[in-house]
């Protein structure tokens, strides 16, 4: 998912109001408060939802007028592969809001595969549908900096997605290891660094590593696969990002920001 949402303004600046709305919603579905994702999981009997479902973004590196810069990777659209045999793709959130086909006017396609293929699933034979099993290996491939690359041992596993060999050795280690570069090299946000608007400030201030080091910087981005990054779940957890009362946000109805 988008690593910040695409509204104007900058977190903790005051035209920062909508953004920061829209990251509080955002992270209070997934892991804040009694109603988020991760905690009604705990509280149904999965002491760790991470081992089940994790959540990550997208972001970029190159060079703009001699300097090294980051950007995060938003896409708009929006897809869900189910176990490589069905597929939900275009501009619909997937919800009621956008999918009941009476409220959003939005556009989308769900695709069942009639074809099928010998594949694995959590190191079991499993049916690959034959567009959703490509279409989430290629995305795979993509996320991670292997397309292009011949490799018959990276092919199998971004076969199996679910086997422990892939999650924790390829993909969450990719992204893990992307993360902590463009946090060394950018001081880049969202990050697990940064809790609070104080925190957020100083930050900010750091000398980041590009600017002090270049050639290791460098070096650095260069060991950077594909696109793939955490989510940072615990970015700006300890401050209250709802919008002030009184101001225009501030008046809004919840509906207008979930």
């Amino acid at each position: 998912m988008p690593l910040l949402p695409a509204f104007e303004g900058e977190i903790g600046q005051s035209n920062g109001a909508s953004i920061q709305a829209i990251t509080h919603w955002n992270y209070a579905s997934i892991c804040r408060g009694k109603d988020g994702l991760l905690n009604r999981l705990k509280d149904h009997g999965i002491p760790d939802p991470s081992v089940y479902i994790s959540f990550y973004g997208l972001r970029t590196h190159s060079v703009l007028c001699g300097e090294p810069v980051t950007e995060l990777i938003y896409v708009h659209s929006k897809l869900m592969i189910v176990d490589d045999k069905i597929v939900i793709c275009g501009s619909a959130n997937i919800n009621d809001r956008s999918l009941l086909g009476k409220r959003d006017s939005e556009v989308a396609v769900i695709i069942e595969d009639q074809e099928f293929e010998d594949g694995l699933m959590n190191s079991q034979p499993f049916p690959l549908g034959k567009f959703a099993g490509s279409l989430r290996r290629r995305l795979f491939k993509e996320h991670l900096g292997l397309l292009g690359v011949e490799n018959e041992e990276i092919d199998i596993n971004v076969i199996d997605p679910v086997s422990e060999a892939f999650y924790k050795n390829i993909w969450y280690d990719t992204a893990a290891k992307n993360t902590e570069i463009y946090e060394a090299v950018f001081h880049c946000i969202p990050s697990n660094k940064v809790r609070t608007f104080a925190e957020l400030k100083k930050y900010k201030e750091l000398q980041p590593l590009y600017v002090d080091e270049p050639v290791q910087a460098e070096q650095m981005l260069n060991r950077i696969l594909g696109h793939i990054v955490l989510l940072p779940l615990d970015f700006m957890c300890n401050e209250v990002l709802t919008p002030p009362p009184g101001t225009v946000e501030g008046i809004m109805p919840t509906a207008l920001w979930t």
